[in-house]
């Protein structure tokens, strides 16, 4: 069998974390989440953020940002409001249900944290976060919501 591209071993290690992830916020109460919400998790900010910053920051198209907006609306993730910079423009902010979910997202982000520690050592661990953050963008690590 051939060794995996760094790529694939990057990817295999998301997608563990990703399912652990998932089965951490269904037993905690949000059975409906699916990894895929993330995109809109991950990228909205306090006060809220319009749907076009939120597909640009996930990298993925307007339409299909839009279809996970309203599919977490449905849900009571996010609710719609007027940006009040803009009449016309709406933003998405974060419902009690998100903020749960987002708390929920940082302290399982914790653990595994101190479980990368604990497997690699504190110095292979430095070493593990230093690289990537030499191959990941800026603009990808920049913090949303807390």
């Amino acid at each position: 069998m051939a060794t995996p591209y760094t790529q694939s071993l990057l990817l295999y290690a998301y997608q563990a974390s990703a399912h652990a992830l998932t089965q951490t916020l269904h037993l905690r109460g949000h059975p409906a989440i699916r990894s895929k919400h993330g995109a809109v998790f991950a990228n909205i900010e306090e006060e809220g953020t319009r749907p076009s910053v939120l597909a640009e920051r996930a990298s993925m198209g307007k339409a299909a940002m839009g279809e996970l907006i309203d599919e977490l609306e449905r849900l009571g993730y996010v609710e719609r409001a007027p940006d009040p910079t803009d009449r016309r423009a709406k933003l998405i902010i974060a419902a009690p249900k998100a903020r749960q979910v987002i708390q929920i997202v940082h302290e399982f982000n914790e653990g595994i944290e101190s479980r990368y520690r604990e497997l690699l050592g504190e110095p292979a661990y430095q070493v593990l976060r230093a690289a990537l953050q030499s191959i990941a963008s800026k603009d990808a690590m920049q913090p949303r919501m807390r």
